[in-house]
């Protein structure tokens, strides 16, 4: 049996996902590289749940959300991307996530053209990125750090 699914995401859903967005080790990589305040974490729950090209995840076992995995358009780029919350990390879920949300997604969308970029400290993406087969393809920075591009090898 699977350990995590595809998800709809729900009103009932709200505490699970503020919790993630408002945790500020899962959001040192992400978005403005601190904890959402609620109403920022409102509006992004709202925005989601019409989100066609990042999914939630729910686990098999209790149906609480495990955390997101996706596509999302950052500056005019599609940009892959997940996260888990505290919760269900390392349980080996974040492989599972992106080849779910990969699958998925390469029935519409030509994966070459999305980016995928990892922070030189996220040791933990890093990872995932290798147990993929992911490649890395150069040195890159944001605003906010230096890392790396890898290329998705669906």
């Amino acid at each position: 049996m699977d350990k995590i699914f595809i998800s709809q995401l729900v009103d009932s859903d709200r505490s699970a996902v503020f919790d993630l967005l408002q945790y500020q080790q899962t959001m040192r990589f992400l978005g403005p590289r601190r904890p959402l305040t609620d109403e920022e974490a409102e509006a992004w729950f709202a925005n989601e749940q019409q989100a066609e090209t990042r999914f939630a995840f729910r686990s098999a076992e209790s149906n609480e959300i495990v955390g997101f995995c996706g596509i999302t358009l950052l500056d005019g780029e599609l940009d892959f991307g997940y996260f888990i919350r505290q919760k269900f990390c390392g349980q080996g879920l974040a492989p599972l996530m992106c080849k779910l949300a990969i699958f998925k997604l390469a029935q519409t969308t030509d994966l070459a053209q999305v980016k995928v970029f990892i922070a030189s400290d996220n040791v933990g993406s890093q990872n995932v990125a290798q147990k993929l087969g992911w490649q890395r393809k150069c040195v890159a920075e944001n605003e906010f750090e230096a890392g790396h591009l890898y290329q998705i090898c669906p």
